[in-house]
């Protein structure tokens, strides 16, 4: 059985949502699957801007992809930014191939990645949930999760994080403070 990582913080700031977008920056393995939940506005096209900022892509191409599918970004690592939100069934994902959603070479990062979950059986994904925090328009809680080993060093990473920026870590599964995301 493969081994469940978690680790569970509130970002205060954007300059949080920042520093952990170039912590996944240093840390992802080639070819990561990163599925990203959260209500609309959580912050997820945000963190995908802060991770493109640290492969030399302007902040200002990252777009959130919702009508087009699929966004490339190219930098000094190519990155692939999907977001299902107007697909209705796993069907839809039949009329596209595989390629033109998923990057074997640099991050795929998934907003809205429910439709995707039978295709991606098999694969080892990071799980990005990000959530308001009741009280506080500018703080996010972020839960991040993965099975398997490739994520391993990141996890190390992101506790050296929270550490640097003081960053209220929360015991996994917690809402103490937030809003879970949907």
């Amino acid at each position: 059985m493969r081994r469940m990582m978690t680790f569970a913080a509130v970002l205060k700031s954007l300059e949080d949502t920042r520093a952990m977008g170039a912590c996944l920056a240093r840390c992802l393995p080639s070819g990561a699957v990163c599925l990203l939940r959260g209500d609309l506005a959580a912050g997820k096209t945000t963190l995908v801007k802060a991770v493109c900022a640290q492969y030399a892509i302007a902040p200002q191409a990252v777009t959130s992809p919702t009508y087009t599918i699929a966004n490339w970004y190219e930098g000094d690592v190519v990155v692939c930014h999907v977001d299902f939100y107007r697909l209705e069934s796993p069907d839809d994902l039949y009329n596209l191939d595989d390629g033109d959603w998923l990057n074997p070479d640099g991050p795929t990062f998934i907003e809205w990645p429910d439709v995707a979950l039978n295709f991606l059986k098999g694969v080892d994904t990071l799980e990005i949930s990000l959530g308001n925090v009741d009280g506080d328009t500018a703080a996010r809680r972020v839960t991040v999760s993965a099975r398997g080993e490739s994520y391993g060093a990141l996890f190390s990473a992101l506790g050296a994080l929270a550490e640097v920026r003081g960053l209220t870590v929360l015991a996994p599964g917690s809402d103490k403070g937030a809003h879970a995301p949907c």
